[in-house]
């Protein structure tokens, strides 16, 4: 065989490599597809829903929802072709349809009986529905708000502060009979722990309910979290008496002036602030050497004490 044939030969055997490796390539991915189609799938839909025939002589607890979150389970090739249904029509679900606990106050929203077969086209297996439930109270029920209180620790990284925490809403309505509620004063909610924070934190927490026979009108609030970070002042304060004994002329205190050293945050202090700070001697507290502790008697909020010097004042008393 002369050389010009022997590489005729080698030409010709590559496409036919080319075309077995692409006759492969497409054998592989329709066995993928197959698999995939066959494969089971969970899978959460929006879908829009009006409710009809909503009690009259009942109040809901929360906002009736518009949407409901749907899990479903189903195959790949199902789940295909109900996604190609979205946007979702609207279910309408009617409330005397509707299963009641709790002497029908409760209502719970079940796959069997809702009729998502008319929105999803298909058959389909639904594991969870949220929210599950619309709760509901008698009219009549006592009601009154109180404010929200959550127990919260709190821990920066060095260097970083924290401010008062922003509680949204601050105060709750609770409904109930008069019995039950007249002894609450406060809402509770669970803990909520911080820790090495250098950055706001966002957070909502569940409320705790307080009594089998109180419903509140939401299920959770949120907390927000100011962090930023810490800057050292100082502070010159005049020295104020109190209890002032009138059998005395004049009191006079040295010094006059005290230096107060504390950390706030940053671009959470202003220099007129200051005004919020003072300074006093109790002259009850007299002591035979004339010195006397000196001691801060308001503050600003979101400032932590480093030192106040001197600690101690002298006192010359003028008697009359």
């Amino acid at each position: 065989m002369s050389q010009s044939d022997s590489i005729y030969s080698n030409n010709k055997k590559k496409p036919a490599k080319t075309t077995a490796f692409f006759i492969c390539l497409l054998v592989a991915g329709f066995l993928w597809l197959i698999k995939s189609l066959n494969t089971i799938y969970y899978h959460q839909l929006k879908i829009p829903v009006t409710f009809k025939n909503i009690p009259q002589n009942k109040k809901p607890l929360q906002e009736i929802p518009s949407n409901l979150y749907v899990d479903i389970k189903a195959s790949g090739l199902k789940l295909f072709f109900i996604l190609l249904n979205q946007p979702f029509k609207t279910v309408e679900i009617d409330f005397n349809d509707l299963k009641t606990t709790n002497k029908q106050r409760n209502y719970i929203l079940s796959p069997s009986t809702i009729a998502f077969k008319n929105t999803l086209k298909f058959e389909t297996t639904i594991k969870q529905i949220s929210p599950d439930t619309i709760y509901f109270i008698e009219n009549s029920g006592y009601q009154k708000n109180v404010p929200v209180k959550v127990p919260l620790y709190v821990k920066c990284v060095p260097g970083y502060g924290f401010g008062t925490p922003d509680i949204n809403p601050a105060f709750v309505t609770i409904i109930g009979d008069s019995n039950s509620i007249k002894r609450i004063d406060t809402i509770y909610t669970q803990a909520l722990y911080l820790n090495n924070l250098s950055e706001r934190a966002e957070k909502k927490i569940a409320i705790i309910k307080p009594d089998e026979n109180v419903y509140y009108n939401i299920n959770e609030i949120n907390v927000r979290v100011e962090v930023d970070r810490l800057i050292e002042q100082t502070a010159s304060l005049p020295i104020n008496i109190i209890s002032f004994n009138l059998s005395y002329k004049s009191i006079n205190i040295y010094p006059s002036r005290v230096k107060v050293k504390f950390t706030a945050l940053q671009n959470s202090f202003s220099p007129s602030d200051t005004a919020l700070f003072r300074a006093s001697v109790n002259s009850a507290n007299f002591n035979s050497s004339n010195k006397t502790p000196v001691f801060l008697t308001t503050q600003p909020g979101n400032v932590n004490i480093i030192s106040i010097e001197p600690r101690e004042a002298e006192i010359l008393i003028i008697k009359k």
